[in-house]
């Protein structure tokens, strides 16, 4: 069940770097921007911004697929869920037609792939500390599993460098893409603030 990176079929293990950056880099944000704000969230609300998170650096780094609520990245013969994995490296679904049609590797009816595998990439949350979290790629058969692999770094994930995400909020994006102009010898005390 347990397989080494190694062992990961092809597609998969070329991409190994960057799918363990778009979980690593969420976590990361999601420690920095809502650091005043976490202790007032639910596990649900934190798994859900942490999700969005996720979401945003994937569309920057692979094709994917969205319908509904339903974003999958596509990697050649493989469609990747994001989403946050309890202790048996499961994700909390509400058991719909959809998710159970995901875990048994069936085709989706939503797109017309179907030759695919269907994997989850997902992070175990680090009680303690949340940048520590387990980086995980789980291949889902039904009740069981075909295979997990573990993508955290060997430096730990604690080593990521926080980046502006593709998904902050107002204040934050509105801070980063405002400067304010240089104002010539002569013309006041009068500052204006331009976008890149």
């Amino acid at each position: 069940m347990l397989i080494d990176l190694s062992e990961l079929p092809e597609a998969l293990r070329k991409h190994v770097t960057t799918l363990r950056e778009c979980v690593n880099l969420a976590l990361a944000d999601f420690a920095k921007i809502h650091a005043e704000l976490r202790a007032r969230y639910s596990p649900r609300s934190e798994a859900s911004i942490i999700h969005d998170y996720m979401v945003g650096f994937a569309r920057d780094r692979f094709d994917w697929l969205q319908k509904r609520n339903l974003f999958l990245i596509k990697i050649e013969g493989f469609r990747a869920k994001l989403k946050k994995l309890d202790g048996n490296w499961r994700p909390h679904n509400i058991e719909t037609q959809l998710v159970l049609n995901f875990e048994r590797q069936q085709p989706l009816r939503l797109f017309d792939d179907l030759d695919v595998e269907h994997v989850f990439l997902g992070y175990q949350r680090d009680e303690v500390e949340i940048l520590k979290s387990k980086v995980w790629l789980v291949c889902p058969d039904g009740k069981g599993f075909k295979w997990i692999a573990e993508l955290t770094s060997s430096k730990g994930s604690s080593s990521v460098q926080v980046a502006a995400s593709p998904v902050e909020g107002p204040a934050e994006a509105v801070a980063r893409r405002i400067k304010p102009k240089k104002v010539a010898e002569g013309e006041g005390d009068l500052k204006v603030a331009t976008k890149e």
